[in-house]
């Protein structure tokens, strides 16, 4: 028995093409021969290894997401305060966002969003991608102030995941870079002095 021909393109490059396809177009506005026009692949092949649009974009939010928080944990990672690494963090992200045209903003949350009331996978998609985020603010800001007390933490982890959101949106809006740096400067600022002051230490009686 043969086997099947193997498959004649690099799949990291065919992903990449549908995530920046996704990115610039959104979800609605992107079209199959669009698809097939980016990754230079005839629609029964890209049905083949990549599934319906629906699939395709799924799979685009994966990759955008991981491969976002990857270059957000490693610029983050040798810091030592919260202010620095959130610094550190929303200017990436920022250069991500801006990326191209005036600014593509996030796939996910400029571009899931508005799909999500009507196509049931990709609303949980996105529930999950924004309980991660959450989850890595507050492993972040644990590591970087660990003085922090529990409620503080909790709110400076969901105003960090927040802001982070919010550029990306106000980056696909066409706001400037240099407002957009102030913005993040300014929450940056906010949500370290949340962190900063020591745990309560319970008295005793």
């Amino acid at each position: 028995m043969s086997r099947g021909r193997p498959r004649k393109f690099v799949e990291a490059e065919v992903r990449s093409a549908i995530v920046d396809c996704f990115r610039t177009k959104g979800y609605a506005a992107t079209s199959l021969d669009d698809l097939a026009r980016a990754t230079g692949l005839v629609r029964p092949s890209l049905y083949a290894a990549f599934g319906s649009k629906e699939q395709m974009f799924l799979g685009a939010m994966e990759d955008f997401a991981a491969g976002i928080r990857q270059q957000l944990e490693v610029v983050t990672g040798g810091a030592s305060s919260a202010h620095t690494a959130l610094t550190q963090l929303f200017e990436t992200a920022l250069d991500i966002y801006l990326d191209r045209d005036g600014g593509r903003g996030c796939l996910v949350f400029t571009t899931a969003t508005a799909e999500a009331p009507t196509h049931p996978e990709i609303r949980a998609r996105l529930f999950q991608q924004i309980a991660s985020n959450d989850g890595f603010f507050h492993r972040l800001l644990a590591r970087c102030a660990p003085q922090a007390d529990p409620p503080s933490l909790e709110a400076a982890s969901a105003l960090a995941a927040a802001t982070l959101h919010s550029l990306g949106i106000r980056a696909r809006a066409g706001n400037e870079r240099e407002s957009l740096m102030r913005f993040a400067a300014t929450a940056a600022e906010g949500i370290a002095a949340l962190v900063a002051q020591p745990r309560a230490t319970a008295a005793h009686t």
